[in-house]
């Protein structure tokens, strides 16, 4: 039995005409789309040489070629009696331009039908990818949220999120169970209540990547839907990140807002001004304060 159904991408490509297309050396290139948001995947059988022997061999690949992937991949051909002869199975790294490739067979091993690889003349490949992680330009590896998890249906372990963007079209996004467990109680592990609803994809998503460990840039702006889900579901790992990783300077009445203990530490140590001081905590509610932060302001203001 097949186990490409364990992986998030996974399809059975059908290369007719192979006889042809070897004489020829132009198997087309048959489209896959995006997989775990980087367009341009596809599937190919390409030609090689090797001594006096032709051969071809199965590719997957996609044109970006400036992201690093961290992946689980097979390849398999299937046979004319229906079995699958595992072409090839990695669990590894690969930068995007080179492409996955299985093993090369010579034009005469494709083409003897004892061997089995022709069905009614096609050559038929089946294939699994599951993208875990991506390293960006930049150098900063982020998890991929953007597809099941591999093997998912059999060990239940995975959360979902999702955006309903109305006329019964959803945008998703898919975490492991345990990892969230680790850090929050709002999460049960025997709970089957795994599908919840969210407001902003692209900043749950970097709540999620932070949540993982994930050191990101944060902006001023995106800060507090960032911050909502980390107190909605008590990740205060979350909180403590963000904290200390905001890439731009706030003033103390939105570090308040923001719950930011240690932003607000560092801006009071800078504070100079016993007037700026007072004009700033003017600007937050000091009944929902939290004692610790009340306590931070009412120290600096003594000793201005």
């Amino acid at each position: 039995m097949s186990d490409r159904r364990k992986y998030a991408f996974n399809g059975v490509y059908i290369f007719e005409n192979a006889r042809e297309h070897m004489e020829r050396a132009d198997f087309p290139e048959i489209p896959i789309g995006t997989i775990g948001g980087i367009d341009g995947w596809s599937m190919k059988m390409l030609v090689g040489m090797t001594f006096d022997e032709t051969y071809y061999y199965p590719l997957l690949d996609t044109i970006n070629e400036e992201i690093t992937l961290k992946h689980r991949i097979f390849i398999s051909y299937v046979k004319k009696d229906g079995s699958l002869e595992l072409d090839s199975m990695a669990n590894t790294y690969l930068r995007t331009g080179f492409g996955y490739s299985g093993r090369g067979r010579i034009v005469e091993e494709l083409l003897d039908e004892e061997n089995g690889y022709l069905t009614d003349g096609a050559i038929i490949i089946e294939y699994g990818l599951q993208i875990e992680a991506i390293r960006s330009p930049d150098n900063i590896w982020t998890f991929n949220f953007r597809d099941p998890l591999f093997d998912c249906q059999e060990k239940q372990n995975m959360i979902s999120f999702y955006k309903d963007l109305g006329n019964g079209q959803k945008k998703w996004l898919y975490c492991h169970k345990q990892l969230l467990i680790h850090h929050s109680t709002f999460f049960d592990l025997d709970s089957k209540e795994n599908e919840l609803t969210i407001e902003n994809l692209g900043s749950f998503e970097s709540f999620l990547q932070i949540s993982h460990g994930v050191r990101l840039k944060i902006d001023d702006h995106k800060t507090p839907e960032i911050l909502a889900p980390a107190r909605k579901y008590g990740l205060s790992n979350v909180i403590q990140l963000v904290d200390q990783a905001l890439d731009s300077e706030i003033t103390i009445s939105r570090a308040i807002s923001y719950g930011l203990n240690h932003r607000l530490a560092n801006l009071l140590r800078k504070q100079e001004s016993l007037e700026e001081l007072a004009e700033e905590l003017k600007k937050v509610d000091l009944e929902t304060m939290s004692g610790e932060m009340m306590k931070k302001c009412v120290r600096r203001l003594f000793e201005l």
